[in-house]
């Protein structure tokens, strides 16, 4: 009769997965002095030497076409797939839904765009505002705190500009923009239209040993 291994270690949590949610818990819980067990359905990637993205096209066999079996190409540093073989999902009848699932230590953290928003007040309170979809059980005011620590933490990019729904945060100052952005910043303030720049978690200036993006 097969029997089950013990294991000597004993942990108050187990995270399965290491993407962002599973990430914030398990930096949360291990702060506060819990032993985390984090899974993970992929491996660790090493980008100094897995990753090709800051190699040149004629460095990359055929000028860096997509060859077939790959997603993205000679630079793809992704691990996983919309469709990976032994782990389908379903979707509802009438409708097509693909999802990029990660198979790699941080989840899809690596292949996020960064676009770093909160949520406005209009946003948690819908239907007391116009009648459609439900309220929130908390206001904005109840997670401003929690975006003020997380923006703190990761680095986030951005100015404070007073707009009602896109509220300001503690962002580092944002890079400075390119010609088409300043000929578009014109154009929409003769519309009347803010035009701001992007609220994105990428650092302009050192945070906690990480140095800034260059």
């Amino acid at each position: 009769m097969p029997q089950i291994k013990k294991s000597p270690k004993v942990y108050d949590a187990i995270i399965v997965g290491s993407g962002a949610g599973g990430g914030m818990a398990a930096y949360v819980l291990t702060k506060a002095g819990a032993k985390c067990l984090m899974l993970e359905a992929g491996g660790w990637y090493d980008t100094s030497k897995q990753s090709k993205m800051f190699a040149w096209n004629y460095q990359a066999p055929h000028r860096g076409a997509v060859p077939p079996n790959t997603i993205f190409g000679y630079y793809d540093a992704a691990v996983g797939g919309w469709q990976i073989p032994g782990e389908p999902y379903t979707n509802a009848p009438g409708t097509e839904w693909t999802w990029f699932r990660s198979r790699m230590l941080g989840g899809r953290t690596n292949h996020w765009g960064r676009i770093s928003l909160r949520m406005g007040p209009y946003d948690l309170k819908p239907y007391s505002r116009d009648g459609k979809g439900f309220d929130w059980p908390i206001t904005y005011d109840d997670l401003a705190p929690y975006y003020d620590k997380t923006e703190e933490l990761i680095g986030v990019f951005g100015s404070q500009e007073g707009l009602e729904n896109t509220p300001d945060g503690k962002f580092q100052p944002p890079p400075k923009p390119r010609c088409y952005e300043l000929v578009i910043q014109k154009a929409c303030q003769k519309l009347g239209i803010p035009c701001v720049p992007a609220r994105l978690s990428i650092l302009t200036r050192p945070l906690n040993g990480r140095p800034a993006c260059h």
